[in-house]
């Protein structure tokens, strides 16, 4: 027993922090992993006001605020959380195995989480993702708990505790609970009792989410309101693209289709029933991916980052499935032997990003002098590049207008950030070179047009993936 409940989940977070403490460092910090460091330096108060106005709840922020105040804003320190997150959810996937199926399929799921290079890209990101993804799995855990008739008075409040901080962490935490409600009514719908104690938990995890309640509905009518800054899926495309990630290989992902349908076959003819435990766990990993997936051609949100609830549900379906082709504990033994060995091959440690964001950088300051103008656009992108250009300046942050003293500290430097080209200030005194960095999706030939108007295109360099670098010289 102890072995099942303390060791061997110490041993799986064991495992995954050395494994995935290699390449916690090699991409530079880039993405929105500025934008949640910047914003974590500020008090409490002011984080909070600052992230109503997005998409983004606070707790991970708050959290990363006392941690930085600990450990600073270094490239590893801020990812550390991460990596932590990551490694409970592989002990957390272990318990949850373990106690409501069989230890080899907890063996397997809790490997084949530890061997994802899904987990690994979140695990090195110093963003919310890995934190959603260890509450979810444990509100999974306990909400079986309370399914199989097993949860604890202490139990029960432990998961209106994390309904509410899922909530706090990700919007869609609302789908991981809506989810779970939805199967406790289907599964326990004339178990009344139960079933009331279940909307206590609900009803408690609501009222400790209320102060935020407003800025949910009000982001979410912004968001239907505007779309997202997504673009529809594409089909088969997109699904297989984010079964890739999650399995490392498109190979395994064909074979895992296979036999997931072999699986279904026996569980239809020869079984003829399937037990309310794999069913949630079916539920758990089908309904998010493929409902956000075909939302999103009305309304796009199908993108690798926001499947993370979906994904810690996965590893538990291929742990299920992979163990449970076979009538024979030791064919399956050997099954799931073989299905982890090749998703080990498949497994890396280092994984680039594509954020070159470090080396644009370096590459800038190797070509600017005095008579240089820097253009980075958007605008927002200058959080990411101030952290590498000027440190001092990122954590000169502005309370009252967020990161609007960066942007004008930078004006000092000759380095503007600019979302349209009248913003960038040219004119016939200003420079003798000009640098144009296109950091994101946008108007670039438009920009590039303008630009070319009192400048004389010299030399471009890319940086995988979304960097462009231009270097102009004066007509």
């Amino acid at each position: 027993m102890k072995l099942n409940s303390y060791i061997i989940p110490f041993l799986f977070f064991l495992l995954n922090v050395l494994l995935r403490w290699l390449g916690i460092d090699i991409n530079s910090l880039a993405g929105d992993e500025p934008f949640s460091v910047y914003y974590a330096q500020m008090d409490i108060p002011d984080i909070i006001r600052h992230l109503k106005s997005g998409n983004n709840p606070p707790l991970y922020e708050i959290f990363l605020h006392y941690w930085i105040s600990w450990f600073g804003i270094g490239e590893t320190a801020v990812r550390i959380p991460s990596l932590i997150f990551t490694a409970l959810t592989a002990s957390y996937i272990f318990k949850l195995g373990n106690d409501f199926f069989s230890k080899l399929a907890a063996i397997t799921s809790a490997l084949a989480f530890t061997l994802s290079n899904y987990a690994t890209i979140f695990s090195h990101e110093a963003r919310v993702y890995a934190l959603f993804g260890l509450l979810t799995v444990a509100s999974f855990y306990y909400f079986l708990r309370w399914l199989n008739h097993q949860s604890s008075s202490y139990d029960l409040a432990k998961l209106s505790i994390i309904y509410a901080l899922l909530l706090y962490s990700h919007f869609f935490g609302i789908i991981v609970m809506g989810l779970q409600v939805v199967l406790g009514i289907a599964m326990k719908a004339k178990q009344l009792k139960h079933l009331k104690r279940y909307a206590l938990v609900i009803l408690a995890g609501i009222l400790l989410f209320s102060p935020y309640l407003y800025v949910f509905f009000q982001r979410m009518f912004v968001s239907l309101n505007q779309g997202t800054w997504l673009n529809p899926p594409n089909g088969w495309a997109s699904i297989s693209y984010i079964l890739t990630l999650f399995l490392n290989s498109y190979g395994l992902v064909l074979g895992f289709i296979t036999l997931t349908s072999l699986v279904f076959i026996r569980w239809a003819i020869v079984d003829r029933s399937v037990s309310k435990n794999t069913m949630v766990i079916l539920y758990w990993f089908l309904i998010p991916f493929l409902g956000m997936f075909f939302i999103s051609y009305s309304f796009p949100m199908f993108h690798d980052r926001y499947l993370m609830h979906a994904f810690v549900g996965s590893t538990l379906f291929v742990g299920i499935i992979a163990t449970s082709f076979f009538r024979n504990d030791w064919l399956n033994s050997l099954f799931a032997f073989i299905f982890l060995g090749i998703l080990w091959l498949n497994s890396y440690r280092n994984i680039d990003n594509g954020r070159h964001t470090k080396a644009a950088i370096e590459y800038v300051q190797s070509q600017r002098d005095n008579n240089t103008r820097i253009v980075i656009y958007p605008k927002f992108k200058i959080l990411g590049y101030s952290y590498y250009f000027n440190q001092d300046r990122f954590k000169n942050f502005d309370q009252e207008y967020g990161f609007y003293e960066v942007v004008e500290g930078f004006k000092d430097e000759n380095f503007y950030a600019i979302n349209q080209y009248s913003e960038a200030r040219i004119d016939t005194s200003c420079c003798q070179k000009l640098i144009f960095m296109m950091t994101d999706a946008g108007p670039k030939d438009k920009l590039l047009e303008d630009f070319s108007q009192k400048f004389e295109l010299k030399k471009t360099v890319h940086f995988p993936a979304i960097i462009d670098v231009y270097s102009y010289s004066k007509k």
